[in-house]
């Protein structure tokens, strides 16, 4: 019986010590990160999105002392990233840098293999952007009555581009033809690069792109623009109208970017990166990056930020299952 004892004692020894090396081996707030962290960009380089996740990135490797590696993931509006990183390990070594697109993908694609509030935990925003109506340098439009018009007298004829359905230059487009019921054709690319590379050609009749990408457009004389989405003036563009006071009474989207991980990461890796990413936002580099897109610095509250997400994806499923066109 002594011997039994004894073997039983040895055996809790063991037993408890094998835990403690597992519960010393997850990760804390103190360890996390102790490797690369991989931050996918669901578009191409080049776009408003990339410049946004390499920004963070280089400011989130400063404070980690880890490489945050940016991998562009682009593909069906920013899904084909999103997807991947719903199926990456739940440890806080990927990342996503969402955008409001990613509230109506359910909606917009068959079969999605993830569902953005199930599968994918939102951290915080990291930038809430305005976007602005942009129109080629040759056509003959200057407001946004005029582009109505053009619309409804070349019913169907016209077209616009975005960076891919359910991008957020797409949802925000079939929020103006909703609005102002007209009808236009949408052209998806892979980026907003390709696109305004098109619009400037005028391949395209119109686009609604960020304000930061619409400002280096608008400097350089490559384009128009007619209004920003926004429902107050913006200092960026302080002589552009709202399209909510150009005949579209309550018109109003804005390009938010977030940072999304897998569900099931640990409480104590998302409060690190929530934390991580406030201090980010913080940095006179970050600063810098934001101002020169006209945006709003980000780092709600998880919880707050989580329920504003959830509201966007009510809207913006709405949107989807109400339009007869929007699908594709």
């Amino acid at each position: 019986m002594d011997i039994l004892i004894h073997i039983l004692r040895r055996a809790s020894l063991v037993l408890a010590t094998v835990m403690a090396t597992q519960v010393a081996a997850q990760p804390g707030p103190d360890t996390w990160p102790t490797k690369p962290v991989t931050l996918i960009a669901p578009f191409t380089p080049g776009g408003t999105t990339d410049l946004v996740a390499r920004s963070l990135a280089t400011q989130l490797q400063a404070l980690w002392k880890q490489p945050v590696i940016v991998d562009n993931k682009p593909g069906a509006g920013g899904t084909v990233g999103a997807a991947l990183t719903a199926r990456a390990p739940a440890d806080g070594y990927t990342l996503l840098l969402a955008n409001v697109g990613h509230a109506a993908a359910s909606a917009l694609y068959k079969n999605l293999p993830y569902e953005f509030t199930t599968h994918l935990e939102s951290i915080t925003n990291v930038a809430q952007v305005p976007n602005v109506l942009l129109v080629p340098k040759s056509a003959p439009v200057n407001t946004v009555a005029d582009l109505i018009q053009q619309a409804r007298t070349r019913k169907g004829a016209l077209s616009y581009g975005s960076a891919g359905v359910g991008s957020t230059q797409h949802l925000s487009a079939e929020l103006l033809k909703s609005l102002a019921g007209i009808e236009a054709t949408h052209i998806p690319y892979k980026g907003a690069a390709p696109m305004i590379t098109d619009l400037i050609g005028g391949r395209i009749d119109f686009a609604i792109d960020s304000a930061g990408s619409a400002a280096a457009q608008l400097a350089g004389g490559h384009v128009k623009a007619l209004g920003v989405t926004t429902l107050k003036h913006t200092s960026a563009f302080p002589n552009l109208p709202t399209l909510d006071e150009s005949g579209l009474p309550g018109y109003a989207t804005t390009t938010w970017y977030s940072i999304a991980v897998p569900r099931g990461t640990p409480p104590a890796v998302k409060d690190k990166l929530y934390r991580s990413i406030v201090e980010a936002l913080a940095t006179q580099g970050m600063k810098d990056v934001l101002a020169g897109m006209s945006a709003e610095p980000g780092g709600m509250p998880p919880g707050e930020f989580d329920r504003y997400v959830r509201s966007e994806v009510q809207r913006w499923t709405g949107l989807v299952r109400d339009s007869a066109t929007i699908k594709e």
